[in-house]
């Protein structure tokens, strides 16, 4: 799996449309987390590369911790059953470390962050996107 991070509007989706080949006939099924919410991997067999942008918005529609990470494991399998299988996970740095006084937002923010970490400690690669650069943490 491999996680991409980074502020608002600083060119992840761009980027992951370069790097995975996006119109060049991949099969791609892309996810947007700003819009709908995320399903489970069931029916998901033809495509080769899984986009899931906009995971900040989704963990604020369901900030439960336990229930995504069982969710990042079910991701990582079906990534793990077939070659050549990628999930990419692009998710907004919230807050940029200032701590909202609204509790429902920090509890928000909180959950982000725990899901972030389980998240890049499960993934092969973490990059981190600003002004369109690629920085490789992991």
């Amino acid at each position: 799996m491999h996680f991409v991070v980074g502020g608002a509007f600083q060119g992840k989706r761009k980027w992951v449309r370069e790097r995975y080949g996006i119109g060049d006939g991949v099969q791609i099924v892309w996810h947007d987390g700003y819009q709908e919410p995320y399903g489970p991997p069931n029916g998901v067999k033809v495509a080769k590369t899984v986009v899931f942008e906009g995971l900040e918005a989704a963990i604020r529609r369901l900030p439960d911790t336990a229930e995504w990470e069982r969710f990042f494991h079910a991701w990582k399998q079906w990534e793990d059953e077939v070659a050549g299988r990628t999930v990419v996970w692009v998710g907004t740095d919230v807050t940029q470390g200032v701590v909202p006084t609204d509790p429902a937002d920090r509890r928000w923010r909180d959950a982000v962050g725990v899901c972030y970490q389980r998240l890049a400690a499960m993934c092969c690669r973490v990059d981190r996107l600003w002004c369109g650069l690629a920085e490789r943490l992991k």
